[in-house]
């Protein structure tokens, strides 16, 4: 049961419900054309319940995802109460949630899946233009946006898609380093 302004009356597991739905839709490769109110309707709840569990269709469609941690939330932990991003927690905090067992392979699963071409990787290029690199890109401009989308990018395959030697050989401390030197300058 819902309210009146969409939040759920009582106990509820309407997230967990719109999260199935989400996934089924991921699974079949039709969630970029699936739209809310659909989605809600086969979990049969409202579509205003999207908004009120994951803040919108991106937030669902990382959850559906299901990863651990999501790009979007590096970038967020990242940025002060200000709205300043600070690139050395962006470089630590990315590193941390990569270098981790239990986020790396399902991260790693995404990255493959995003640069696939298949119907699926249609939702997450979108996912990531939008919630990653579009908020990025507003907090600290298109332009360093781009060289951050760069470094992460490079790093991603070097290390953890393609396993490059000279990549998988450096400690943490010294990628943070590398991730670091690669991102733009913080802005005074």
């Amino acid at each position: 049961m819902v309210n009146n302004r969409g939040r759920p009356v009582g106990g509820s597991d309407a997230r967990q419900r719109l999260l199935s739905s989400a996934r089924a839709h991921l699974e079949a490769g039709d969630l970029e054309e699936t739209s809310t109110r659909a989605l809600a309707a086969e979990a049969g709840l409202s579509h205003t319940l999207v908004n009120y569990h994951f803040g919108g269709r991106d937030g669902l469609v990382a959850a559906a995802i299901a990863l651990r941690i999501a790009p979007h939330d590096v970038i967020a932990a990242s940025t002060d109460a200000r709205g300043v991003l600070d690139l050395d927690r962006l470089a630590r905090g990315f590193v941390e949630v990569w270098e981790r067992p239990e986020s790396r392979e399902p991260l790693v699963a995404f990255a493959r899946e995003a640069a696939s071409g298949s119907a699926r990787s249609a939702v997450l290029v979108e996912y990531l233009q939008h919630s990653v690199f579009d908020a990025l890109g507003a907090v600290i401009g298109t332009g360093p946006a781009r060289r951050v989308a760069v470094a992460v990018v490079g790093v991603v395959f070097a290390r953890y898609v393609l396993r490059l030697p000279a990549m998988t050989a450096l400690t943490r401390a010294q990628l943070t380093e590398l991730m670091r030197g690669m991102l733009p300058r913080q802005r005074p």
